[in-house]
């Protein structure tokens, strides 16, 4: 194998938005303090990731379903990106910070797990794929339709709802069966009862279509 690559920089200002994410890194394995010495020679509990991320990593915005508004704390959750997937969102571009650690394996071996007991890492993401806002949102459901992180089409601009309401700088939106444009949603939600309202974060890339909402 050739290897032509050099130092020289080909770096370029940042054109996207940049915005903390969760890093889901993948289940922990901790190993408890007392068998590992740092560097001044103090054994400490020590932890590694399933799958680890860095600074300069491309990252895929998670799909789980555990990515809720509420569960996040209105956060995007990125990981590793897998074999043939569409999701990649952009890159870290600061170094992940510091977390709470869980107990043992067992405490933190599902998403769900590592989101409500806070053990996860935070970095900064610049995003790409021609969003060029990201907006909390106001979603409306309709009883029927749910939105899945990374898809657009069951989300349209809610026209009963924004122009009702002056005095809010969220979007309005409203779930649909399909159509949608324009609307890339950052948390999951399932469809609810009819008149149901949860917030979402989305990221603009086109023009919206708008629907005579709630």
């Amino acid at each position: 194998m050739t290897d032509s690559s050099d130092t020289i920089t080909g770096n370029y200002p940042t054109k996207g938005p940049i915005i903390a994410c969760i890093l889901d890194e993948g289940a922990p394995t901790v190993v408890a303090s007392g068998t590992v010495l740092d560097m001044q020679n103090v054994t400490r509990k020590t932890l590694t990731w399933a799958s680890p991320l860095a600074r300069g990593n491309m990252v895929a915005i998670s799909n789980d379903v555990a990515c809720t508004w509420v569960a996040t704390g209105g956060i995007p959750v990125v990981e590793q990106a897998v074999n043939g997937e569409t999701f990649v969102i952009g890159k870290i571009v600061s170094t992940p910070g510091v977390f709470m650690e869980p107990a043992n394996d067992a405490a933190a071996n599902l998403l769900s797990e590592r989101l409500a007991g806070g053990y996860y890492r935070t970095a900064l993401v610049e995003i790409y794929g021609g969003i060029t806002c990201i907006q909390k949102a106001e979603v409306y459901l309709d009883g029927s339709n749910g939105f899945t992180v990374g898809q657009c089409a069951k989300l349209k601009h809610n026209l009963t709802g924004d122009y009702a309401d002056d005095n809010t700088e969220e979007i309005q939106l409203v779930t649909a069966a399909s159509g949608g444009v324009g609307i890339v949603a950052f948390h999951y939600s399932a469809s609810g009862t009819v008149g149901d309202i949860v917030n979402c974060l989305v990221g603009l890339n086109a023009p919206i279509i708008s629907l005579t909402g709630a």
